[in-house]
């Protein structure tokens, strides 16, 4: 089954892809906003995709984890990954990409790409997102596709939440 939009392809994520997004995803511009400013060593990054491909275990077992690396169809480069932490009717989202690529509508595409694969997939009818004060860019993105601001407590229990973020709502009707 091959996954794509309009310009762009999906593939799960695996160990084996750690190498070929090292360039772009430990690049340290990406996580200005991010991670306390921390970009990952390419064996923290293979570390991560491994633990993405196998699944949650232990404390995250009624969680579901979708991940996938972001490809530009024409050309098969891998741009960045879209993930989203599913439980139940609810989906934490999230979008990386590299630093050459942003501005170009591709984080949009594959953040509606998403939100249709996690209705369809996993049945989920709430997409929230978390983004650290001053990211303006990834909140704009966000805005742009639909999520509200959300302003209240108390809030779901998101598990990709710091007391300062700021926190995005999508329903799904």
């Amino acid at each position: 089954m091959m996954l794509e939009s309009q310009r762009l392809q999906y593939e799960r994520v695996n160990g084996d892809h750690a190498r070929e997004l090292q360039g772009i995803l430990c690049d340290p511009r990406v996580y200005v906003n991010v991670d306390d400013g921390l970009a990952p060593t390419l064996d923290q990054l293979w570390e991560l995709f491994l633990l993405r491909e196998t699944g949650p275990s232990g404390d995250w077992i009624d969680e579901t984890w979708v991940d996938y690396v972001v490809r530009i169809k024409d050309s098969q480069v891998a741009i960045g990954r879209v993930e989203a932490t599913v439980i139940e009717q609810r989906a934490e989202v999230a979008c990386i990409l590299g630093v050459d690529h942003w501005g170009q509508g591709y984080g949009s595409e594959s953040l509606a790409w998403l939100q249709g694969f996690l209705q369809k997939h996993h049945g989920v009818k709430q997409l929230w997102a978390t983004v650290t004060p001053g990211n303006r860019a990834s909140k704009y993105l966000l805005l742009k596709n639909g999520y509200v601001e959300v302003l209240r407590d108390p809030l779901p229990p998101l598990r990709s939440y710091d007391r300062n973020d700021w926190v995005f709502c999508k329903v799904i009707p």
